[in-house]
């Protein structure tokens, strides 16, 4: 039996919706084509009757201009809503536009932001380029050029040529530190697929870039690429340089990384002078993996002095920090420890957070 409307449907009639409301789209699309616009909002809204998300937001668009129907900015608003909340891309950029110029609904560019940024997600172009917009400008998202520029440049690679020039004019506006932000998350979207298609090869380029102007972000991201073969070939001694460049303008995660390279002779030779150096930078970040380490070569004697006090101050500087793995070795240096050396040792931790609150 054909499906025939949404009382038949809700009475529980089955129907093979799927390849039925298929065909009844084409019959729409041509007839609205050859501005039959009576027949087409029929078949339009016979299929959105029985929840099609892309006749929901066909005929809202032919309640907007008013095609076969009268204008209608509400009913064409809640059209939209109905085919946004089931996902669909085109409608969600285009109540995102409803919210944000108050076209049928109340003007709330907040709303307008999340619809865009739900179409943004599913690589919508358009969606893109407005949510840019929004961060341009501040409407209904914090003021932020870093975002900005990387939903446009999303937007240039969906299909929005206007895009560019627009990312191009932001580009003279940011700050250096703003620019490696940008280009930093724009890898870090284009590696993991987030409102363009997943593409390693093309992140890793974008870091290099990046890294080569001399961004420490960036830096440390290419190192971690290369030193996982993630869209690169693997290679450590490669990884090391950028993650050494990184450190040495600050990037905690990267002293860190570094300092265990060269503890360990992972793609440099061994130096544990170098590894304490590179571990004590980044534990005064704040860095709990490095204090965590700073801890053990305490307590083992491995580039610095043994020191239980020592060792154990930084273990629990560590696991106070989130390092869990910190509490095991810390209890285990207690047991070694008299008394008057666990209190002084809990006196030094004390101080140290006290001091840097890290």
């Amino acid at each position: 039996m054909p499906c025939v409307g949404v009382r038949l449907l809700l009475a529980g009639l089955a129907c093979s919706s799927a390849a039925a409301w298929a065909l009844d789209l084409s019959a729409a699309d041509s007839a609205h084509a050859r501005a039959d616009f009576a027949k087409a909002i029929a078949l339009y809204r016979q299929a959105a009757d029985v929840g099609d998300a892309a006749a929901q937001f066909k005929l809202a668009q032919m309640v907007t201009k008013g095609q076969g129907t009268p204008v209608n900015l509400p009913d064409a608003a809640l059209l939209l809503l109905q085919s946004a909340k089931q996902g669909y891309a085109p409608a969600q950029n285009s109540l995102g536009a409803r919210y944000e110029k108050g076209q049928g609904v109340a003007a709330n560019p907040a709303r307008a932001a999340a619809f865009y940024r739900e179409a943004a997600l599913q690589r919508h172009g358009l969606a893109q380029d407005n949510l840019s917009d929004l961060h341009v400008k501040g409407q209904g998202v914090p003021k932020d050029p870093t975002l900005a520029y990387v939903w446009s440049a999303h937007a240039s690679v969906n299909g929005e040529r206007a895009a560019g020039a627009k990312r191009e004019v932001m580009a003279r506006r940011m700050s250096r530190s703003e620019m490696g932000d940008a280009l930093t998350m724009l890898g870090s979207m284009v590696m993991h697929g987030r409102g363009v298609l997943a593409d390693p090869k093309r992140a890793v380029q974008i870091y290099q870039d990046a890294a080569n102007a001399g961004y420490a972000s960036a830096q440390f991201e290419l190192a971690e690429c290369i030193a996982k073969g993630n869209g690169s070939k693997q290679d450590y001694p490669t990884a090391a340089k950028w993650y050494e460049k990184a450190a040495t303008q600050g990037h905690a995660r990267a002293q860190a990384n570094i300092a265990f390279m060269l503890e360990t002779g992972q793609g440099v030779k061994a130096d544990l002078t170098r590894a304490v150096h590179w571990y004590t930078k980044a534990a005064m970040q704040g860095d709990a993996i490095a204090q965590y380490n700073l801890g053990a070569m305490s307590e083992s004697g491995r580039g610095l002095a043994e020191d239980h006090v020592e060792a154990h101050k930084w273990l629990s500087i560590a696991e106070a920090n989130g390092n869990a793995a910190a509490e095991k070795p810390r209890r285990l240096v207690e047991s070694l420890m008299r008394p008057e050396q666990i209190v002084e040792a809990q006196q030094r931790a004390a101080a140290w957070r006290k001091q840097f609150g890290k």
